[in-house]
């Protein structure tokens, strides 16, 4: 297996550990290297197929991404005392599998039509990106911390980060770059909700906010 692929796999299986792993720290640690997988494989693939553009991604990312988003998670993390996330209606073994299961279906699934229309043929990785971006919805639907909450949002633009870079790397630079910089204040927008939350209710537990519920 070439080496992009084998960083592709590694990104699947770290999107697995951000959504399963119940110590926070150690989910947003596990994030981090995932997205320092995804510069690793921006670089690559820059390199590979000589499109420059990917270079200025990978340099943005590592900074936006790698660096500043898992500080201020890390920040987070402290500034409220929490350690874990509350377990799941589900369990937290049964919503990963569940979530990998889905995701790994819909991805083989649909894979082969974002092949056709890929300016960079690499079908593991395509894989790869559409899994991670899955891993990122379930994340929403079966986790109920608000900082996992957070981290799902945070896996599911690594994954349309990915699928813009094989889909259309010859973007200009400023689509990248506005891109992070949307997750950029998107994650600080959501942590200071999230502290507000924790405020109010003594949790990050969303789904004791019942009087939120019509």
């Amino acid at each position: 297996m070439a080496t992009l692929d084998i960083l592709a796999v590694c990104m699947i299986v770290t999107s697995l550990a951000v959504f399963g792993l119940r110590n926070l720290k150690a989910a947003v640690g596990v994030y981090a290297v995932q997205t320092l997988l995804l510069v690793a494989i921006f670089f690559m693939l820059a390199a590979k197929f000589e499109a420059d553009q990917l270079f200025a991604w990978a340099v943005v990312a590592f900074f936006t991404k790698v660096v500043f988003v898992p500080a201020v998670l890390f920040w987070l993390i402290k500034k409220l005392g929490v350690i874990s996330e509350d377990e799941p209606v589900t369990g937290f073994f049964v919503s990963p599998v569940i979530a990998m299961g889905f995701s790994l279906a819909i991805a083989m699934s649909i894979h082969p039509i974002f092949l056709e229309f890929s300016l960079i043929k690499e079908e593991i990785m395509l894989i790869a990106a559409v899994t991670v971006f899955m891993m990122g919805i379930f994340g929403f639907m079966l986790r109920n911390s608000f900082i996992k909450q957070i981290l799902a949002y945070c896996l599911f633009e690594n994954g349309i980060h990915l699928s813009l870079a094989l889909m259309a790397y010859n973007s200009h630079e400023l689509v990248e770059l506005g891109i992070l910089t949307d997750a950029i204040f998107a994650v600080i927008i959501m942590s200071v909700l999230a502290i507000r939350f924790y405020k109010a209710y003594g949790s990050l537990d969303t789904s004791k906010a019942t009087n939120l519920r019509g």
